[in-house]
């Protein structure tokens, strides 16, 4: 019984090897990573950013990138903040690299290091300054990198409401 345990434990581990993206690396630019609850359509909306560095000689074609099950959104509509002031509002800027969304096709190139930027709208609306969710990137090969990423509150959102709380 105990042997056939380890056995169901070795090929797990191997399957899951298996899986992965040999030699792709994935990280968090934290500084352009932040989420805002979209007041006008109770929504969050949440921007990742990712740097990826392939350390192969072969090209990474990704497949797919969702964030707990989230697809990334296209063209996503400019976001603006409603400062404790009624006239005052302040728009945020999406990072300037490349932005993935569903369906595009993106290459990380052969021993290069890239940066993109995912789009994502959630229906929940939460009042927690932290969020943290599994992140997974499919290739054309079906293979997958997947990491746990830590999503922090916009500080232009933070700043208005620390005012708000204030004038209260």
């Amino acid at each position: 019984m105990l042997m056939g345990i380890a056995a169901v434990i070795v090929i797990c581990i191997l399957y899951y090897r298996w899986k992965q993206i040999p030699k792709f690396e994935v990280e968090v630019l934290q500084d352009d990573t932040w989420f805002v609850n979209r007041d006008e359509k109770r929504r969050i909306a949440m921007v990742v950013s990712l740097k990826m560095t392939n350390k192969t000689g072969a090209p990474v074609h990704m497949r797919k990138c969702k964030l707990s099950g989230y697809s990334p959104k296209e063209n996503p509509e400019p976001i603006t903040l409603q400062g404790v002031d009624v006239d005052k509002t302040v728009p945020i800027d999406f990072p300037s690299y490349d932005p993935y969304y569903a369906g595009a096709k993106y290459l990380v190139k052969p021993y290069a290091t890239q940066q993109i930027w995912l789009y994502y709208e959630s229906r929940s609306v939460t009042m927690t300054n932290l969020i943290k969710a599994p992140i997974v990137i499919k290739d054309a090969n079906h293979k997958r990198k997947s990491i746990q990423i830590r999503i922090p509150r916009n500080m232009e959102q933070i700043t208005i409401y620390r005012e708000a709380a204030s004038s209260w």
